[in-house]
Parts: structure tokens; sequence; C-alpha cells
């Protein structure tokens, strides 16, 4: 069933109409687009939340549909892909583009990133895991500890930390999640426990806030849902930096962007992760960044989708 915003006040209209789509079971997830609601309506919006996986929708009568909290579609990503055909079939306007949901869903468009010039976490791609993997990645990167996740994957699911001595049990257990399912590996980042993983959010191309993301004591996922502490900051001058040459290398006429980065052991700004399908935008810790959000959405429903401009990153 559908959840409606609050309708528009007695002074304004809603003429327009937009769908977030969200997922079915929601418990258990810390989710702020509720905060977007008011500044939509104050444009004339009337918001509808719809697990993105409701049969029987008639999406021609939404203007705009915006993928949010969908925080389920790793487990079923063809079913996903195609629910997103629909909507792209439909007259409304898909936010973000399903192209660049496609090229963003599996994490190896990091590598297209490096190819142009953005400093990612060293990473190396694999189509399954052996017995000799781990060995194999220990002694490439020289790291006692290395981060093991799956190529398509949201909120830390199937993530792993593993030091170069692992039990065989558990190097067995590790084998049987990714015995037939592509995963990446990379170097335990010690930035991340020590100083944090930051976020900066960008809507419309335009800078907007940022928060550092702390996992909690004895764990390294920094998502509230695993019990990490979230905290607005005042972004340093190189991560502002590293960030603009990202949302230059992407281009800007994404409704949300957000860039995760962490710092190398050398002190320099990192790209964890490009969020461009459904990240958490953190609204409660900016409380200017809901009408950010609702007028970047405002403006781009204004511009026909055809005359967007998107980088060969995308196709």
């Amino acid at each position: 069933m559908a959840l409606k915003s609050p309708s528009c006040g007695s002074n304004m209209t809603c003429r327009k109409q937009c769908a977030y789509l969200t997922m079915e079971n929601t418990t258990g997830f810390c989710i702020y687009d509720d905060l977007t609601f008011e500044p939509l309506a104050q444009l004339g919006w009337q918001v509808d939340e719809i697990p993105w996986n409701t049969p029987g929708i008639r999406w021609n009568n939404y203007d705009v549909v915006v993928i949010r909290s969908t925080w389920d579609y790793q487990n079923r990503a063809g079913e996903f892909i195609r629910a997103l055909e629909e909507i792209d079939q439909s007259r409304a306007r898909l936010e973000n583009p399903l192209r660049v949901v496609r090229w963003n869903m599996e994490k190896s468009y990091l590598r297209d990133l490096q190819v142009h010039g953005i400093p990612i976490v060293p990473t190396q791609w694999f189509h399954n895991f052996h017995d000799e993997t781990l060995s194999h990645v220990h002694r490439l990167f020289q790291a006692d500890e290395v981060i093991v996740k799956p190529i398509i994957g949201a909120n830390a699911d199937a993530t792993f930390r593993l030091p170069s001595r692992l039990p065989h049990e558990a190097i067995e257990q590790v084998q049987a999640i990714f015995k037939d399912r592509p995963f990446l590996t990379q170097p335990f980042v010690q930035s991340v426990v020590e100083e944090g993983e930051y976020s900066l959010f960008y809507f419309g191309g335009e800078y907007s806030h940022a928060v550092l993301k702390r996992p909690k004591p004895g764990d390294f996922r920094v998502q509230e849902e695993h019990g990490g502490q979230i905290r607005p900051v005042e972004i340093a001058p190189d991560l502002l930096a590293a960030g603009r040459k990202v949302i230059h290398t992407i281009g800007s006429d994404l409704l949300y962007t957000r860039v995760d980065l962490v710092r190398s052991p050398a002190g320099q700004p990192w790209l964890m992760e490009l969020e461009l399908i459904e990240p958490s935008l953190y609204f409660p810790f900016d409380p200017d960044s809901p009408t950010r959000f609702a007028r970047a959405l405002d403006r781009l429903s204004h511009h026909p989708d055809h005359d967007r401009r998107l980088p060969c990153l995308f196709t």
C-alpha cells in the first residue's frame, strides 16, 4: 500500500506528483525521507512512498519517481532493474536515471572512476573465492587485514574484515558465500576506525552537507543499523576538493550524489564508495538539507530528460 505525505496547505495546490521508492519491511532501518515532505509540499509536490516491488502501480500518474530506501534490492537485483525499467518506460522521470543505476549497481564502477583519475581504495575484483584467494590478496596489498564484499551489495551485507591468519573453517564459510558470487577485496583502511568515513552530499550537483561516520567499538561497519555513530562535520578543504573532482567526473545532472571518502595511510583522500542509487542522505544532520533536496528535485523536473547531459561513464 502506498503511504502518502501530508497534503499541501490551504495556501498551495499540489499539482505535481512524486513517488519515493522504498521497501515493504523497513523495520530496523533509519529512514529520514519524510523530512523532505514539507519543503516539497511548499513547492507544490505530493509524495507517495511505495515499495519498489508493488505490482500494478500506474507510474504514468507520477511526474517524478525517486529511488530512496530500497535497501533490499541487492537480494533481487534483476527484479529491481525490471521494476525500474517499467518506471523508465512510463511518463515519470526516474531519479537517478536508469542508466546511472545500472552503472552504479556493480562496484566495478570504481575501476571506471580510477581510469578517470579518481583515487580509490586499492581494489581487486574476483569472480569466485578459492582456497588461495585470501593469502593472495594479503600479499598483494601487503596488509594484515583485508575487506571482502560482494560486487552488488548494500548496507554492508556479506561484508567481512579478514585477518591474514584465519581458521580454515572460517575460510570455508567465506568461500561458501562467494563460491558463485563476484566480489572485491580491499586492504582494511585503519583510518575508518581511527578517524571515520566521510560522506559528502550533492543535490543537483551542488554541495549540500557532510557527515562523519564512525563504527562502534570493535566493529568496522559505519552504518547506523550496525551501531555506527554519525555526526555533522565541516569538511576539510582537501576532502571537499576530492568530492568536487568526483562530481566533475560524473556530471552534475543528478538529483543526488553521495561521495564516501576515507583517508589513506598517507592522509590523502580515497574514494570508498560513490552512492547514486539509494543512499541515506542523513537529512537530520543539516536542518536545511531537506529544502535543498526539494529545490533540486523541483528544478530538475522542469528540464526535459532528453536534454540531460550525462558522461559516457553511464553508457
